[in-house]
């Protein structure tokens, strides 16, 4: 199969520009030197950029065969090796940014809305955007500029979406308030009724929920992914949030900015989620928890009590990951002496 089918190469760019745009340094001769791709460390060739951030793979830069890689600041190598170095402060990032100058998607979106989508008559679509097919769009929605909604979406009435969203086919978004910028992936479901019943001699009285979902602005919201409005409280995902795919979040929930949830995450309702925090894989967060700023989780980390202090936590009940440690290592001494 050809190579870039999904996408188009924009290149190639000058060393120099690439130096200028990732804040490296660079002689002067090195300037005029063509960079066609970027490549992992196995497959790149002569012509190709490439990058390490991570100390496991560095035994790979012995056979890589790219022009250029970018490596860390402080990245020093005894044995000689093809590539330039190009030492900056954070590789993964500067690789982020070396993707976005060469490459651009294959399809191109122009101003459309297909002819089998509807769209009410009250809904106010802005300027620019691309509607796909089968989309349904309720009344008094309003969407800003620049955006696209694939195949089959529906957003729901009253719904409010700013300029440049990026929705994916198959999306469902109601009463739901979203900012700037966002990307929502394929299957995502935001605004549902959260899981709040009221037991009563036997019967559960399901609790009619007044609440919305609030996005801020440039979140990004993974494929399947789902999302309760509030019972009473709106949930809350506040700016610069990332939520991986297949993520829960119950209602009245509130991730603070910049929060990062990896795949398979659960937060229980009424749960607050600190600003910059990363829970790994798995992680369950129990109802009405409270957690502080810059904590991360462990994959399979599971919190049931409020986490009041910074730092790196795991296990069940998570605790700080030095104890979670301890705590492995006597348990499996445990083990080996139970089976003397």
């Amino acid at each position: 199969m050809s190579e870039n089918i999904f996408c188009k190469n924009l290149g190639p760019f000058k060393l120099g520009k690439i130096a200028f745009i990732i804040g490296a340094n660079i002689a002067h001769d090195q300037n005029d030197i063509l960079i066609h791709n970027i490549k992992s460390l196995k497959d790149s060739r002569n012509g190709d950029l490439t990058f390490l951030s991570n100390k496991k793979y560095v035994a790979d830069l012995k056979w890589c065969q790219a022009s250029v890689c970018l490596v860390p600041l402080n990245f020093e190598l005894e044995s000689k090796i093809t590539p330039l170095l190009l030492h900056v402060p954070n590789p993964y990032y500067a690789y982020a940014l070396l993707v976005d100058l060469f490459y651009t998607p294959a399809k191109k979106l122009k101003e459309w809305v297909v002819p089998s989508a509807f769209i009410a008559k009250s809904a106010k679509i802005g300027k620019n955007c691309y509607i796909a097919h089968n989309v349904v769009i309720e009344e008094n929605v309003e969407i800003g500029d620049d955006s696209v909604i694939e195949s089959g979406s529906v957003i729901g009435y009253g719904v409010r979406i700013g300029h440049r969203a990026r929705i994916g086919s198959n999306v469902s978004i109601s009463y739901a308030l979203i900012g700037d910028d966002v990307v929502i992936l394929p299957g995502a479901r935001i605004g549902q009724d959260g899981f709040g019943f009221a037991t009563h001699q036997g019967v559960h009285k399901k609790i009619y929920h007044t609440g919305a979902v609030i996005i801020g602005n440039n979140v990004e919201i993974g494929a399947n992914t789902t999302i309760d409005r509030g019972s009473m409280n709106n949930t809350i995902i506040e700016d610069l949030c990332r939520v991986d795919n297949l993520v829960q979040i119950g209602h009245n929930v509130h991730i603070k900015k910049g929060t990062i949830l990896v795949a398979q995450v659960g937060v229980a309702g009424s749960s607050v989620i600190g600003s910059y925090c990363a829970l790994g894989g798995q992680v369950g967060v129990a109802g009405h928890i409270t957690i502080t700023d810059n904590v991360q989780i462990a994959g399979q980390g599971g919190v049931i009590q409020d986490i009041k202090e910074s730092g790196i936590m795991g296990g069940t009940p998570a605790v700080p990951i030095k104890d979670w440690h301890r705590q492995t290592i006597i348990l499996k001494k445990l083990i080996n002496e139970k089976k003397k």
